[in-house]
């Protein structure tokens, strides 16, 4: 703002202000102020991108709220009128969508240390308790903490054999907890316990039983905080701050700010009991132990504690629990409700994994994935039908700079529009259509590579646990299809409910086994 006041167009308005400061004239204020709005917008947007004329104040967001629920169609009108970059206004900022490949690879990997900032924020460090985790932090706080977190997770079994055994062992139940439950049914908070416990077990040594009421409400705790981050009032939030405070208005934060204590005490609790274990000599095998004992390490030898704390530990757990679960079983609900509604392509899947040699328990196992190149696009096409990154977790920049003779002030959020990318027209044919067979190539028998298809982001912010959301994804699916047929039953609906991820609305299905023989062949 400051930048702007000093600019020369506004010295004659000032001195009118000043010169009429006491005079009937003052009434003019308001338009005066008005004025000063429109004006120091239009000096905001002149060297950014191209954009919808946004409004005073509101920026574009009643086109955004009216495109709720086809959130990617309003962003190709925008891409077709405006370009591959353009800018969308929320509330009084502004924010750089980068719609095509080629200019992703140039902002977001040739220039990833300028564009790869988190953009900072009220509601964010508010949730934190300020610039803590792996997410939200830069520099060398994020590379110190982004190094020794992979080398954690790797420890741990995180790409190695030792995580499909954890992996299938709670796809295994998963299954017989489905049989056994009574139909119709939501896999919502099964999913969420399978996938949950995966995480859990490396984060914190711990799993749940499924039917659990802890995991179901960390589950639910989860998409409400998810939902609630996309709720217009917190744009106004981070505007202006001062708005938490004013009744009414302020009831969704208050809720967020529940949901953020819930789980702080949950995370607070396995931080406190590890702690106590640690300090009473049993050290146990998991991600905060090993915490724990890398910040003792260096208060003992005097070495510099770096980035590493009490409260660092405890929102990076946050970080790595969100993204280790939340995506997870969102695709996933996704891929079952779209095996409901697409039976023939779920017949199609059967089919193909009853063609395997099944070894022992006749588990399909990350092996065979080779094997299974119609079952491996159908994971593709959930994936990006699916597209539960609508926005995509905000990025800036880390300075003032220029790029493609736009000029993007320190801070400007950019961000890679991978939504756009994974619904192009010009890139698939019919997009809307789901059709896994658009991942293969003529021969119908190999997976073709797409360069477009990018459901884990770019560059240097590109998503921590990929490789164990690519073994999750493809292990849950192709077991619980080898052993249980999906049937629709109520709530089978495209439409997609934004939040930070976006899922399907609530659904139920019915459950029931498939009947196989010794090699778990289907007689079905």
């Amino acid at each position: 703002m400051g930048s702007i006041i000093s600019s020369p167009l506004l010295i004659p308005i000032f001195s009118v202000i000043f010169i009429f400061r006491n005079s009937a004239m003052s009434f003019l204020s308001p338009v005066f102020l008005f004025f000063l709005l429109i004006l120091r917008s239009f000096l905001r947007r002149h060297r950014l991108p191209p954009g919808p004329t946004p409004l005073p104040l509101i920026g574009n967001m009643i086109p955004l709220i009216a495109s709720f629920g086809h959130f990617e169609d309003q962003l190709h009108k925008w891409r077709d009128a405006y370009g591959e970059i353009f800018t969308v206004w929320i509330g009084p900022l502004p924010l750089v969508m980068v719609c095509s490949l080629s200019q992703m690879r140039r902002y977001f990997v040739d220039r990833a240390d300028v564009f790869s900032n988190r953009w900072k924020n009220y509601v964010t460090d508010t949730f934190m308790g300020g610039h803590y985790g792996i997410v939200q932090v830069d520099g060398e706080k994020w590379r110190e903490q982004r190094r020794y977190s992979l080398h954690l997770l790797r420890n741990f079994g995180v790409g190695r054999p030792e995580m499909e055994e954890s992996i299938l062992l709670e796809t295994k139940e998963l299954i017989s907890f489905l049989v056994s439950s009574p139909n119709p049914l939501s896999l919502s908070t099964p999913i969420a316990v399978c996938v949950g416990n995966v995480i859990n077990k490396v984060l914190f040594g711990k799993t749940f039983p499924q039917g659990s009421d802890e995991m179901r409400d960390l589950h639910l705790l989860l998409d409400t905080q998810s939902s609630l981050v996309m709720h217009p009032f917190m744009g106004l939030y981070i505007a202006l701050p001062c708005t938490t405070h004013i009744p009414l208005i302020n009831r969704p934060w208050n809720k967020l700010l529940r949901q953020r204590d819930a789980f702080w005490r949950f995370l607070g609790e396995q931080v406190e009991d590890h702690k106590r274990l640690f300090n009473e000599g049993n050290y146990e095998n998991n991600f905060t132990f090993s915490y724990l004992e890398e910040m003792r390490r260096r208060q003992e030898e005097g070495v510099d504690m770096g980035s590493f704390s009490d409260w660092q530990l405890r929102m990076l757990l946050l970080d790595l629990f969100f993204a280790g679960m939340e995506t997870t079983v969102t695709t996933l609900k996704w891929a079952f409700m779209l095996m409901a509604a697409h039976p023939e392509v779920q017949e199609t899947v059967q089919r193909e994994l009853d063609t395997l040699d099944s070894q022992g328990d006749g588990c399909i196992t990350l092996r065979d994935r080779r094997n299974l190149p119609y079952t491996s696009a159908t994971i593709c096409e959930i994936q990006r039908i699916a597209n539960i990154l609508p926005i995509n977790l905000l990025r800036s920049t880390a300075s003032d700079t220029e790029e493609g003779g736009f000029f993007y002030p320190e801070g400007t959020m950019v961000i890679p529009q991978i939504s756009v990318l994974l619904s192009d027209r010009r890139v698939w044919e019919n997009p809307k259509q789901f059709n896994p067979s658009r991942f293969l190539e003529a021969d119908g028998v190999t997976l073709k590579r797409i360069p477009q298809f990018m459901p884990f982001s770019i560059g240097k912010r590109q998503c921590l646990g990929e490789s164990l959301a690519r073994a999750e994804l493809f292990l849950i699916f192709t077991n619980v299809l080898k052993s249980l047929r999906i049937e629709a039953h109520s709530g089978l609906s495209r439409y997609r409910s934004l939040g930070l991820t976006v899922s399907p609305l609530p659904y139920k299905v019915s459950v029931s086994r498939r009947k196989n023989d010794s090699n778990f062949n289907s007689l079905s």
